[in-house]
């Protein structure tokens, strides 16, 4: 085939891939069903619904401690899949997070080594389609935890660095830092809009000390990439740290408490330390424990190698590459070497950061997404022959992915196309008086997805939560909660999950209120078992 013909293939399937990806995204979520998954049910749904409605600072803590996250992708969620019919969203949810596959196809063209563009084209195009197909990935298809729509600043900012290199060792500074500070605002907006994020960008602004240039162009390109994370980190996240800041004197309140010393929660870093490892030897060697043993890092199970495989090939490449980098010189690897040592680097920090910091696998998903690449970059860094080290990359590559397994955080049926067809729907008995009624909210499920079901006039405030309950020490926000109860005329409700209902009668009986079992009505809905609305009222004093 003439060299022009080849190109002219390479580009043509190039863009069919990038156009064709996200609708394929969109037809395995429709084929998963609809997303149904704990988090949406306690606080993605309703923080969405409380941000377009104003209703931010009139309930009480309806989602528990989420009710404190930045509900900005909540809030885009809610807009689509309560405006339009559940089926339609979720095709349009996907193929949103199906545009991580066209962001790691570009990837994957900058960053490979070969003579031939077709042939480069296919293997970038077979990696992005893996990148697609994790465990923990596919278990994240048409859901809400945003951990792969944060993904895209995280991948935006690869596709530009690495399409800027090796410009941006050697060229112009001007134009270089500019590249590299729009890189670090996609990576800053993806850390605003969720924090966990903060692993990324972090790793990504370390990995420019690892590129192979002058020591001082390193620091400076560091420099500007951090500059563009904090900017990106205003835009995505600036408008809720300001809101934190000002209710609470935390821009990141409950979290960091201990630093901040806001009154309003516990002098605590609110930190998750339920998945941390039992010692430093399991810290240390964590992938070949929670590759087996997957509930050690998240609630549901799945399978999947890409993570333990890079765990073993990156330090492994990295020494090998260094022993004999005089007689096996780096062009003589799969990919192209600033490239390489960037995203190797970033990757090695982010997860250094991730064991060190959260131990939830959901937050590793973007590494998850760039093992495909990452492992051949890895394989090429060893002492093998081109051709050696295309077979081991194809074996391995093979391996990961038969052997990968889904998570599934939960899902229902898509609804009756003839029906209402909305993702979330509860039939609420008749309230007398919404205007003067308020419905407190007991247990600890997940429950404050109804709650736009509702008459909007009404006013919820949880009084058991993962961050409060009646009896909690310490803790200032219960003084808020209480004087709101207290300086309330009108009615009470109480609104729990029918389990639940025995513990919310006695956690409101601390606050003076005693609950009519006799009087429970059944609120259905279409994520999750049948809640109870039963009426309580004050204690009378003798």
């Amino acid at each position: 085939m003439p060299p022009d013909d080849d190109a002219r293939r390479a580009r043509l399937i190039g863009r069919l891939f990038l156009l064709l990806a996200p609708l394929a995204y969109s037809g395995l979520t429709l084929a998963f069903g609809m997303d149904a998954n704990w988090d949406l049910r306690n606080y993605h749904w309703y923080n969405g619904y409380a941000l377009l409605t104003g209703r931010i600072d009139g309930d009480l803590l309806p989602a528990q401690m989420p009710t404190f996250y930045n509900p900005a992708l909540d809030a885009l969620f809610f807009t689509l899949a309560n405006g339009l019919p559940a089926r339609v969203a979720g095709f349009v949810w996907g193929a949103i997070q199906g545009v991580n596959l066209s962001l790691l196809f570009l990837l994957s063209l900058a960053c490979l080594r070969g003579d031939s563009p077709l042939r480069r084209t296919v293997a970038a195009m077979l990696l992005a389609a893996m990148g697609g197909l994790g465990g923990g990935t596919l278990g994240l298809i048409g859901t809400t935890f945003h951990d792969n729509l944060v993904s895209l600043g995280v991948l935006a900012a690869l596709v530009i660095v690495a399409r800027g290199l090796p410009g941006l060792l050697t060229g112009r500074f001007a134009p270089s830092f500019g590249r590299v500070a729009l890189a670090g605002l996609f990576a800053g907006v993806a850390m605003g809009l969720k924090n966990p994020t903060v692993i990324y960008a972090v790793g990504l602004c370390l990995a420019f000390l690892a590129l192979p240039a002058h020591p001082w162009r390193r620091l400076w390109l560091a420099f500007f990439f951090g500059v563009g994370v904090l900017a990106g980190l205003g835009l995505g996240g600036g408008f809720w740290m300001a809101h934190l800041w000002h209710d609470y004197g935390n821009p990141v309140f409950p979290h960091m408490n201990q630093l901040f010393r806001s009154p309003f929660a516990a002098i605590s870093d609110y930190v998750n330390v339920s998945f941390f490892p039992s010692s430093r030897w399991d810290r240390l060697f964590f992938p070949f424990t929670f590759t087996f043993a997957p509930l050690t890092v998240g609630e549901v199970p799945w399978f999947d190698l890409r993570v333990l495989a890079l765990f073993v090939l990156i330090p492994l490449g990295t020494v090998a590459a260094l022993a004999i980098r005089r007689i096996r010189p780096a062009s003589a690897w799969l990919t192209e070497a600033p490239a390489t040592r960037f995203l190797l680097t970033a990757l090695a920090v982010t997860y250094g950061l991730w064991v060190a910091m959260f131990c939830i696998y959901r937050y590793l998903v973007p590494v998850e997404m760039l093992a495909p690449l990452a492992l051949v970059m890895a394989v090429g860094l060893l002492p093998l022959s081109r051709r050696w080290a295309v077979r081991l990359a194809i074996l391995l590559l093979l391996a990961v992915q038969v052997t990968a397994r889904p998570a599934d955080w939960g899902r229902v049926a898509w609804p009756d196309p003839d029906g209402p067809g909305r993702w979330v729907t509860a039939e609420v008995p008749p309230i007398e008086d919404p205007e003067t009624t308020m419905v407190l909210m007991g247990g600890y499920w997940a429950i404050s997805h109804v709650i736009p079901s509702f008459p909007a006039r009404l006013s919820f405030v949880r009084i058991q939560s993962n961050f409060l309950q009646p009896d909690s020490v310490g803790n200032g926000y219960l003084a808020i909660l209480k004087d709101k109860i207290a300086s309330h005329r009108g009615a009470f409700l109480m609104l729990s999950t029918i389990p639940d209902t025995p513990g919310a009668a006695k956690a409101a009986l601390r606050l003076g209120l005693r609950l009519d079992p006799q009087s429970c009505r059944p609120v259905p809905n279409n994520l999750g078992e049948t809640l109870n609305l039963c009426a309580i009222a004050r204690v009378a004093v003798e």
